[in-house]
């Protein structure tokens, strides 16, 4: 072949040519590194939100004596049952007796009065009484314990046992730590001459496990009354978690600045009933477990918005390692992966959907007869955003059976508005934790539950809910459980807390 042959092939068909790249493809491309760019900036940026702090001289308190006082209040049971059935109204006084010998410096110094009989609401003056107040909040009731559980309990509900560094009984978490922290709190500042800058209630409901109509809504109303200028409202709700989130290695105080609302709705069939031995080809209880059944399979759809959303963008967000701030810095792309992590646990999936919750189940009389009812009563706790008619049209059309009648409860509520994140009160609450707890996140978040913060928020825009403990996830599920305890160190960190708190609220521009 000679030079010109060989040339010619080069340059001819058989040849291998330089491609160039498509247009569409470099455009795709370069769209990709772009994006990738906006991702990464987008994380880099995020600023932090958390309140720098100073190191805080020790706060020296009566440890011991904390402690016993709060076992002695938990031996008390001040039980509130379902329907307000069977309330031992001796209890509550005798507990109104503890608190009175106990704090004496309280009961001398602060105004209190009674409000239905048993909540208590507590008034200290401040020097500048025309200043927004704060208000601090907490429960006396507590949930009853099951009879069939007792024996499950590691130590008697109500004998407030401390054993392998914990104080266990029922009330202990929900929420006795938070009202005994409260008033030793005061005591001790009461003792160091301290008198603050603006006034103070203490507002202590006694049907809170009931839905507060009796204690919170009168006490919300008698302020409301009294045009009682309000800037900052705590109550129980979040608390301290380790191992929240994958990424997080410091533990992240969530403080509730949104709680979900509250229906529940009975679904019955109806029929004649008869004899077992000649049952139907679909039984009463067939029907409504089909039903149920559909409601579990077909949850409410979840979305990561308000409160939720708040948690990662004004707080784990800038404090989280890189790949993961890439993800929280830009949730208007990565949302449905973020929300596909959250839903793998009940911790923090329910932040993400109205919950259903099957809790109840009545049907038949006697093991041969077919009962004339059937009847389940099916709970939802209400994401913000969604409403109690919007939640029962839903569950007719996934129930889809005209055997099934539903019928709503009359106490329902509806989710709460979400208080302020750029709030001196917001900051305020912040610095009062990082101050006590060095080196904890505080982030924005949902509350799942309800507590008795939601009929303040005609008062104030600033109504936030936390609980200065530090737990693990697990122990949530204490809450009106089995075994509910506190650490005992944690008791005194308490008190240590709501002590700072009025201090810097005191000082502050709320």
């Amino acid at each position: 072949m000679s030079e010109g042959q060989a040339a010619a092939m080069v340059g001819g068909r058989g040849a291998e040519r330089p491609r160039r790249a498509h247009p569409v493809c470099l455009g795709f491309g370069g769209a990709f590194i772009s994006l990738l760019a906006l991702l990464a900036v987008r994380a880099a940026t995020m600023e932090s939100t958390q309140v720098e702090v100073e190191p805080l001289a020790p706060i020296r308190i009566d440890e011991s004596g904390v402690i016993e006082r709060f076992r002695a209040g938990l031996r008390i049971r001040t039980v509130s049952h379902q329907d307000d059935k069977g309330r031992d109204e001796p209890a509550f006084f005798a507990f109104h007796t503890h608190l009175a010998e106990s704090y004496p410096r309280v009961h001398a110094a602060l105004e209190r009065e009674r409000v239905s009989e048993l909540t208590l609401l507590y008034r200290w003056r401040g020097r500048e009484p025309a200043l927004p107040a704060v208000v601090l909040l907490a429960h006396q009731d507590v949930v009853p314990v099951d009879a069939a559980s007792v024996e499950s309990w590691t130590h008697p509900p109500f004998e407030s046992v401390v054993a392998d560094g914990f104080v266990w009984g029922r009330g202990a978490l929900d929420d006795k730590l938070s009202l005994f922290a409260v008033l030793e709190a005061v005591e001790g500042l009461l003792a160091d001459g301290y008198q603050p800058r603006r006034d103070v209630y203490l507002a202590f409901g006694h049907d809170e496990e009931l839905g507060g109509e009796h204690g919170a809504v009168q006490l919300a109303r008698i302020l409301a009354e009294r045009r009682v200028d309000v800037g900052l409202v705590l109550d129980e709700g979040g608390a301290m978690l380790d191992g929240l989130l994958p990424g997080l290695a410091d533990p992240v105080a969530i403080v509730g600045v949104a709680e979900k609302g509250y229906l529940s709705l009975t679904l019955s069939v109806a029929g004649k009933g008869g004899h077992s031995s000649s049952p139907p080809p679909e039984s009463l209880i067939g029907i409504l477990s089909s039903a149920i059944r559909r409601l579990e399979r077909d949850p409410f759809p979840s979305r990561l918005d308000g409160a939720a959303r708040a948690f990662f963008e004004r707080g784990i967000g800038p404090e989280s390692p890189f790949l993961y701030r890439l993800a929280y810095a830009n949730l208007w792309l990565t949302s449905p992966l973020v929300q596909a992590v959250m839903l793998r646990t009940s911790g923090t999936g329910t932040m993400l959907r109205t919950t259903t919750a099957p809790t109840i189940f009545h049907a038949g009389l006697k093991d041969n007869v077919l009962p004339a009812r059937a009847e389940a009563v099916v709970n939802f706790r209400l994401l913000p955003g969604d409403s109690s008619e919007g939640v029962i049209e839903r569950v007719r059309d996934v129930v889809d059976d005209p055997r099934v009648e539903i019928r709503a409860h009359s106490k329902r509520r509806e989710p709460s508005e979400i208080s302020r994140m750029d709030s001196a009160a917001f900051r305020t609450l912040a610095r009062s934790i990082r101050e006590i707890f060095p080196g904890t996140l505080v982030a924005p978040f949902l509350v799942i539950a309800g507590t008795d913060s939601r009929y303040f928020h005609a008062l104030c825009d600033c109504v936030y809910r936390f609980l200065p403990l530090r737990i693990q996830m697990s122990d949530m599920m204490r809450v009106h459980g089995t075994d509910e305890r506190v650490p005992v160190d944690s008791v005194p960190d308490a008190v240590r807390f709501y002590r700072r708190l009025i201090e810097n609220a005191s000082a502050a521009e709320l």
